[in-house]
């Protein structure tokens, strides 16, 4: 099993320096980050607390982060207006919360690309500059992340073709894992995930679709015997800040804000989703759940059926922004960064 990622290390390196000899801020500040988990979330553990903290070190208290968890300002769909209109200064978005408002962003919801929560941060990061920049125009991006890739859960047998899919009742928690079930020739059933471990237990669906990671938090680890590892997609979330906010710092206030808030600290916090993915899944292989990789043949011959989601993705876009160009270089990325 992988260690645990230590924010501390990470993000402390040089504080001693800074600490000693740091900027004079002049007027302290308060700002306020909201999400919509609760605090023994794993992100607001290992990366809203760590970044609250370090900034208010670096700063000598004079900018400090108070953190509102579990909706209070915020929920998956009203985040980025909570942070657009300054309900909070700095929030949580999933971008595929709001369809429309981050276009260019939706390419990351495509399946089969990436294979790990850091594989997908990595393309947001190399892609931004050149192809995303525009979508977040009104804001400040602080750190860029995403959830684990969904894999597919059984009760009775594994589904590592398209063949198994035939007939089965299937649970997809979006509307392009509900269509690639519908593409494989199985039934897709929409329910709330609260639901899901019951439905499971009295055969109301064959599996579902989610990350190792839903095991524990969602009761579904005695339930889940077969798993076959898909890594349909994540989901990129983003911790945006109001952008009048940001513009009212001081300059050594942006300064410390964006010397906590890196690439490093997004692939890190990504890093920490997939760490949790593969506790569960060790957690899961020690109850008797069984593990399962496509072969070559059967994740070519799927594959072959989910080329449809680049061509329509690309039709339903190119007349707005580059989408064929923002497909190819996602898909360099990936390839790049495997």
């Amino acid at each position: 099993m992988k260690k645990a990622i230590n924010f501390t290390i990470i993000l402390f390196i040089g504080t001693a320096v800074l600490l000693a000899a740091g900027p004079a801020m002049g007027k302290s500040v308060e700002l306020k980050l909201a999400h919509f988990m609760p605090s023994m979330h794993v992100q607001h553990v290992k990366a809203f607390e760590p970044f609250a903290k370090t900034v208010a070190e670096l700063s000598k208290g004079e900018v400090t982060v108070k953190i509102y968890p579990s909706g209070q300002l915020g929920n998956p769909k009203t985040m980025v207006d909570s942070i657009r209109m300054g309900i909070t200064d700095i929030g949580f978005v999933l971008p595929s919360y709001v369809p429309g408002r981050f276009q260019r962003s939706s390419v990351f919801e495509l399946p089969f690309v990436f294979n790990s929560a850091v594989h997908v941060a990595k393309g947001f990061y190399d892609l931004y500059d050149e192809y995303l920049a525009e979508d977040y125009k009104d804001f400040k991006v602080l750190w860029v992340l995403s959830a684990p890739l969904s894999q597919v859960h059984t009760t009775e047998k594994p589904l590592l073709s398209i063949n198994d899919f035939k007939g089965r009742k299937i649970r997809g928690g979006n509307a392009l894992e509900s269509k690639a079930i519908k593409l494989l020739g199985g039934n897709p059933v929409g329910m709330p995930i609260s639901e899901l471990s019951i439905s499971l237990q009295k055969g109301v669906v064959d599996g579902c679709f989610t990350p190792y990671a839903a095991l524990k938090s969602h009761k579904l680890i005695d339930v889940s015997k077969h798993i076959t590892e898909f890594n349909f997609s994540g989901a990129l979330m983003c911790v945006l800040m109001n952008k009048k906010k940001w513009n009212s710092l001081s300059a050594d206030a942006k300064k410390i804000i964006d010397q906590v808030a890196t690439r490093e600290f997004g692939l890190k916090a990504a890093g920490v989703f997939d760490q949790e993915d593969e506790e569960n899944k060790a957690a899961a292989q020690a109850k008797g759940t069984k593990s399962y990789k496509l072969s070559e043949t059967d994740r070519t011959q799927i594959q072959n059926k989910f080329d449809v989601f680049y061509s329509e993705w690309v039709k339903k876009n190119e007349s707005k922004i580059p989408a064929q160009k923002i497909l190819n270089a996602l898909f360099e990325s990936a390839k790049r960064n495997q």
